[in-house]
């Protein structure tokens, strides 16, 4: 069944119409696991990658440890077998076998002592790659003749990228027009090593639904602000817990998604300007730990399927220039 986003509580422009100009429209990606292939839309996919063209490094990690990549897989492997294998009722715990419990147990004594890379420039790790005919959104961000966005990272922390230090991985935007791929990459490199397995994301397929969002609370008029919280606290005062809140059920969905608009609920708003040309960046790509929240909750409900965490569980956005969009684009976490 196709993830759907509910109706929200009420249409927030009843209340306040001046919020009508605001509003942008976002698109849900609701990933879930699956097997795509090149050409699909995805997280965790491969990309439809020229086989001629050089496959992008990360020169700034030399000999740090980490975990290699099929080892966290196999550990996630062996880890949904047993949870899906069936148990007796009353039954606690996870029904390893006996080999799966050893296997386990070795990993975990290894995990002690850290695989570690030989000091040579790592393969960036493919995250994700948008198609604009599944993306709506995507075509209001795309270079003129391109048709598909693919998103690359370093999975390591640390990075000094555009002259600016963050907390997630250095990331990669490459945009590109599908059709000039007609010798795609069969094999696409991986780095020996990630940094933690929340940067090492799972195969998914892609459920875009657009969706309308209104801006985080410091983005409006502090007056409208105001009469938002007056009118909040009214309704809660004659709903109880019942009532919706704006910045929690009525502007902002939660999840990855493409466009919309951008939260900064763990700390306070920064504006983010183009360091080539000085323009207000729009966020282009929120990369989130989770896909629900309070009333944006799809159907059928889903557990986090990507695999990544980035920060404290939290958001890590790509902000890009409206003004030329071949101009480096930046990332924020909260």
């Amino acid at each position: 069944m196709r993830p759907t986003t509910p109706y929200r509580p009420l249409d927030i422009t009843i209340p306040f119409p001046e919020l009508a100009p605001f509003a942008r429209t976002g698109t849900r990606l609701h990933p879930r696991r699956g097997a795509p292939t090149a050409a699909d839309s995805s997280v965790g996919g491969p990309l439809l990658w020229p086989a001629d063209e050089e496959w992008p490094v990360c020169r700034e990690h030399g000999r740090v440890p980490g975990v290699r990549p099929e080892r966290a897989r196999r550990y996630e492997t062996i880890v949904e077998t047993a949870w899906a294998r069936p148990r007796p009722a009353g039954a606690d715990g996870v029904p390893y076998t006996d080999a799966e419990r050893a296997e386990l147990d070795e990993m975990s004594l290894s995990g002690y002592q850290p695989d570690r890379h030989d000091g040579t420039p790592l393969p960036l790790l493919a995250l994700a790659q948008f198609y604009a005919r599944d993306v709506p959104d995507l075509a209001a961000f795309a270079p003129p003749g391109t048709d598909l966005l693919q998103v690359l990272w370093c999975p390591f922390t640390g990075h000094e990228d555009g002259g600016s230090s963050h907390f997630g991985p250095s990331t990669r935007l490459r945009w590109r027009r599908a059709a000039d791929v007609t010798d795609p990459l069969s094999v696409q490199p991986e780095p020996p090593i990630v940094e933690r397995t929340g940067y090492l994301p799972r195969p998914c397929v892609l459920y875009p639904e657009q969706v309308v969002e209104y801006p985080f609370a410091d983005y409006l008029p502090s007056d409208l602000v105001e009469r938002i919280d007056a009118w909040e606290d009214a309704f809660r005062e004659r709903a109880g817990e019942a009532a919706p809140w704006y910045q929690y059920d009525l502007s902002l969905a939660p999840g990855w998604k493409v466009g919309g608009w951008d939260s900064w609920h763990r700390t306070d708003l920064v504006r983010v300007y183009c360091a080539a040309c000085g323009s207000e960046m729009r966020v282009l790509l929120t990369i989130d730990s989770y896909d629900s929240g309070g009333s944006w909750g799809p159907y059928p409900p889903v557990a986090p399927a990507t695999g990544v965490s980035v920060g404290r569980d939290g958001e890590y956005r790509a902000f890009v220039c409206p003004s030329d969009p071949w101009h480096p684009h930046r990332m924020s976490m909260q």
